[in-house]
Order: C-alpha cells, then structure tokens, then sequence
C-alpha cells in the first residue's frame, strides 16, 4: 500500500465489539465499550485488547476469531487486599508482542502483568503485586494511592524487564520506575526501583540528587531568547531555594511533607535502545491538578523525559519539560528513537504544546517545535519558570492574580498523539479545544478538583511534516472542527491520519497533500496500523468507537476493528502510454490520449470514499446484532480456543 494505490482502499472485513453492558471487571469504577488500543498483527493474526480486558486474536485475512483470552479481574477484591491501591479503570491503550518470548501482553491492570501466548492465548507469564503488599509499600515511603491501571505494556531489554508503577492522578502514591530479573519467566524477580517522588517524610535535598543530569525547559527563556534547556547546576547556583524542599507539603493535616502529590499514569509507549540498554519514559503529570498549593517546588520528575539504565535503574539523564506543572500537561504518549544530522536523538511530544528533540545520549535539546497553529489564551501562564521561587510557588495558574477561574489551551493537553518517523521527517498532530476551567481555593487532601466547560473558541487540529534534523516545518494539512487524538502512521509514502471529525485522511507523506479520505461515520481516536495477513496482502486496520472521554467524541460506542486492503482486481491504470522508441512517431490520436490522461489526474487526485456512512454504520451495527451478541457471550466467557 503507497501513495499510488492507497486511494482505492476498501473494506475487506468488520470485526463488531459487544457493547459494554458485559463487564469482564467485577466492580469496576466505570464501563468503557470497545477498544482504544491500535491492533497489532504478527504473522497473519491480528491481535486487538478491548477496553474491558479481553484479548482477541483474529484471521487478519477473514476477520474470524480464532481465541480470546479474559483476565477476570475483581475490583472490589483488589481495594480490599490492598488498601493502598485505586479502583480500576477499564481503560486500553496498546497491546505489544515480543518476539523473542513469543508472547503477548496488553495494557496491564490491578497491579499485575499478564503475558499470553500469541499462538493460543494462555496466560504463561505474570507478574503479581506491582504495587506491592500494604506493609511493603509502607516500607517504601508510600503513603497515598497506587493506579491499579498501566496504560502501556513493560518493554525488555535481554532478560531484564522495564515497568513503571505510578501514583493515582492527584491521589498519592510513591511512584516508581522497576526492573524485574526474567530470565526465569516463572520466576520474575525485582532488581531495582528508581523512585520519582521523595518519601513521605520529607527529604530537602530531593531535588539536588541527580541534579548534575538533568535540564529543565524554561517557556520564558525560550520565548524571549530561543534558549532550548537549562543545565539543573545553573538552577542551584542561581536559585538554590526553587530546588529544595521540593514537594514538601507546607499544609499537610496528617503530619506527612508528602501525601496526596505525586506523578501519575504514564500513558505513552516507552522504549530501549537495545544497543545502548537505556530506557526512555515520557512521565505522567504532577498532581494533584490544578490547584497545586499542597506541592510546591519543580515537582521531579513530572511532566518530563527521563533516560534510566535498564540494567541498574540510574539515571542517565533528565529533561523536565514543564516544571511546577498545574495542568495535566505530562510528557503522555510515545517516544521516537531516531537521528538529528547523523546523532542519535530521542523526538517526544509533551501535551504543553511542544515537541522535543533530544540528544539520546545526554538529554540536551538538538531543537523544539511549537506549533504555530497551536492558541495560547494566556501566554506564559502555565509555563513556570524554573529560576522564579514565586512561580514554583503558585498555588494555581492565576493565584498571582487571584482568579480561580481562567481559560485553559485546551481540555487535556495541545498535543495528544503519537507521532510518526519515517527517518527524513517527524509527523506531529497538534490541535486547539480551549476551555473555561475553575478550581476549588481550598482543594481536599485527594483527588484532582475542576470543573471545565467548553468555550465558544474554534476547535480544530493541525497535522504537520517536520524536518528530522532541524525543526522546520516542511507543510502542514489543516483540520477544522475536530481535535486530534491517537496517533499518526506513516508507510508507503502515505500519511494516516484518524480524525475525530470521522475521517481517515491519507496524506502524502512528503509534500502533505491530501489524497484521499475515507468516511467512518464516526470519530476516530486510536491510531491505524499497517500489517500483512497469511497471504501476505497488505491492509490498513481501523479501530472505531471505543471512545471513553466526553471531550472527544461520544461514549459508550463499542465500535468494530475494521480492515482496509486494495481490490483483488485494481482498476486499469492512468498512467500515460510510453511509447517504443523503434515505434513510428506518436500519431495526433495519442497526443490526445496524453490530454485526457492529464485531465483525469487532476479531478482524480483527490477521492472521498465512505467506508461506513452514519447511516450504513447503524445499519452494520444491526445487520451485525446477532453475532454481536454470539460474540459478546464468546469473549466474555474467555474459555473457548480455536486452533
């Protein structure tokens, strides 16, 4: 599939998801339908993790199941053998294969990992008690929540295996990054934790630790001079106060310095250098969010890219991206390893709107993209600036100015995507859905506090082709009245881009014009992936509904997997005849041939396909309600096995 056949895409199979009045989690905080996960296909199979924790293998060529595995979790049992863990969240976001182990493993949940075996679906693999016993997570300083969800499977580096475990957003917990011994894989075996936030009592000097390793992104600098980083040293010589103390709770009621603060879920896919064995991890934000009073200082490490040995868990290096951060504006979503002008570089978005390129070695900025498109209300108001005590400080985001309402860039961050990398170019997807935010003076002990209401400010998105080793932008593609969110692909010269306005644009990868776009009939949220099945046609696989979050689109549609490939027979080339040299000259009749060939390029450059139409999706919904229901009886059982 490339940029001259993608235009004739067409639907090959719909795989339909029952809806979520079939919970697979017992006493599970909320129901999400359908899937958020981009499929992934290896060797002929597709394999899909639904929000509720079933994990399908499908005929990538057929779409027929061929196993399902189900978890069965067990909220309530879980709150109450750890006390010290959150309720669960129906929530996926990948699923990733290993080849070397030959296993599967999606997003995790109820502090456990759960490997399957990619050919049947039994669970060979697990690792139980990530967050550890109550008494065992007091012994580590703990004393708020642990998330029960990881939104992103562990990655391995030989046989040592990378996972973080994180707080609840705005409800504590000591997060930390671990390392687990599996060269035994029944027996996994942690080596090492490297802990993101200072123990529950206290420690000064947290901040000063790794500090000779880290920079920290100042907005101010950067806007008044271009400056891309600076030097943690530089902030103790200047300021030595902005780093100590940090997280320190100066109103702590239960004689804790740090309780209800801490980072949250990591969300993005994080990677090794599997020459180097370093692990990058783009860290959750800080809470709790927006009222920050119970957690001044730069808040290490959240909202930031941090570097780790894989081996020993030690920092290699650190980029804070938004210290003090007060608006859920983490470091979320993947990290790319790539090359800045023949140097190895690591390119990250963050969701304060900019996309980093760092040297993968040291962590020092090759360049920053902030999208032009990309409306701040308030410049410089959610930036604090590392030097400044008083801005480390803010309570909220106008505290300085005794506002506790204000307007917010946008309901979760300016860039919430994956990005894609083809070697030469860097594909970001930014978007603006401004809204009207209000925080609560005095904020309770735990949980994030704000009502946020939509403003009358244009929502719309802006796909961009960046040049890998500068930073410039190459084009950009405009997307009114949509945000965006998942992510971009790029393969064949073509980039896919799923749009919440229920399109699926195709993109040339190069110059950005649009060549074709595909009609869902509703949003699309998860990123498309591209993969061959048993006969080695390649397709394009689509993830519809699945949607969880109110801001982006409807809830509660549990959609379908849907498989794009070319036509087994493709239509009779365009392309103008080349004549034989040894041929006569071209006669006026094939002049004229060449003519109309021009003109039928020109009005067929661009093609609007609807692969599902609002009304044919209903339709598709109801022509499908008795396998649906078949289906929904078939993954929730988890006990059936095809070979």
């Amino acid at each position: 599939i490339n940029d001259g056949n993608v235009a004739d895409l067409e639907m090959k199979w719909v795989f339909p998801y029952p809806p979520a009045s079939y919970p697979t989690i017992n006493g599970a905080i909320k129901t999400f339908a359908g899937s958020g996960s981009p499929a992934l296909i290896v060797d002929g199979i597709t394999y899909s993790a639904t929000n509720q924790r079933a994990l399908l293998a499908i005929d990538a060529e057929t779409g027929k199941l061929i196993w399902n595995e189900v978890v069965h979790y067990d909220n309530d049992e879980t709150i109450n053998q750890y006390p010290h863990v959150k309720g669960m969240l129906p929530h996926t976001h990948a699923v990733n294969y290993y080849d070397d182990k030959g296993i599967i493993i999606p997003s995790f949940q109820s502090c456990q990992i759960d490997g399957h075996d990619s050919l049947i679906g039994d669970v060979v693999f697990q690792v139980l008690e990530l967050c550890g016993t109550e008494e065992e997570a007091k012994g580590w300083g703990n004393h708020g929540y642990y998330a029960s969800i990881g939104t992103h499977p562990p990655q391995f580096f030989e046989d040592i295996m990378v996972v973080p475990v994180m707080g609840s957003s705005g409800n504590g917990g000591r997060s930390f990054i671990a390392g687990y011994d599996v060269s035994d894989m029944d027996n996994p075996i942690r080596l090492w934790q490297t802990f993101l936030v200072p123990p529950a009592q206290g420690d000064p000097e947290w901040a000063l630790h790794e500090c000779d390793k880290g920079w920290f992104f100042s907005y101010p600098e950067w806007l008044t001079s271009g400056r891309l980083g600076v030097p943690c040293s530089e902030v103790q010589s200047d300021c030595l106060d902005c780093l100590m103390n940090d997280w320190v709770n100066p109103q702590s009621s239960r004689g804790y310095l740090h309780t209800a603060s801490t980072i949250a879920t990591i969300w993005g896919h994080y990677l090794i250098d599997q020459e180097t064995g370093i692990v990058y991890l783009g860290t959750g934000e800080s809470g709790p969010y927006p009222n920050a009073a119970k957690r001044p200082g730069v808040n290490l490490y959240g909202s930031a890219i941090v570097a780790l040995d894989s081996r020993t868990g030690e920092f290699v290096w650190w980029y804070q991206s938004l210290p003090h951060d007060m608006w859920d504006y983490d470091c979320s979503w993947n990290a790319v390893l790539g090359e800045v002008n023949g140097k190895k570089a690591i390119f990250k978005p963050c969701k304060n709107g900019f996309l980093y390129a760092l040297d993968a070695a040291t962590g020092e900025p090759f360049w920053i993209f902030n999208p032009p498109s990309l409306w701040n209300p308030q410049p410089g108001m959610a930036y604090p600036n590392p030097k400044n005590l008083d801005d480390l400080h803010r309570e909220w985001p106008t505290s300085h100015v005794g506002e506790l309402d204000f307007l917010s860039a946008n309901y979760a961050g300016q860039l919430e995507a994956d990005i894609a990398y083809d070697d030469n170019r860097i594909y970001v997807g930014a978007y603006n859905m401004p809204v009207m935010v209000s925080s609560p003076e005095f904020p309770n002990d735990f949980g994030n506090q704000l009502v946020m209401v939509p403003t009358n400010h244009p929502t719309n998105s802006t796909i961009y082709g960046i040049d890998a080793n500068t930073g410039e932008i190459i084009w950009e593609f405009f997307i009114d009245g949509a945000g965006f969110r998942g992510g971009l692909t790029v393969s064949g010269g073509v980039l896919y881009v799923p749009s919440g306005d229920g399109y699926l644009y195709l993109l040339n990868s190069e110059n950005g014009e649009l060549i074709s776009k595909k009609a869902f009939g509703t949003g699309l949220w998860t990123q498309i992936t591209i993969g061959a099945d048993a006969s080695g046609n390649m397709k394009a696989f689509v993830q519809t509904g699945g949607q969880s979050i109110a801001s982006w689109g409807p809830t509660g549609i549990p959609g379908a997997l849907i498989a794009l490939g070319l036509p087994d027979e493709m239509p009779i080339s365009d392309e103008p005849v080349v004549a034989d040299p040894a041929a006569p000259a071209a006669s006026p009749v094939v002049e004229e041939r060449v003519v109309e060939v021009e003109k039928i390029v020109e009005t067929e450059t661009i093609k609007t396909q609807a692969i599902i139409s609002p009304l044919s999706y209903l339709m598709i919904i109801i022509s499908f309600i008795i396998l649906v229901i078949s289906a929904t009886l078939f993954i929730t059982s988890g006990n059936w096995k095809f070979g």
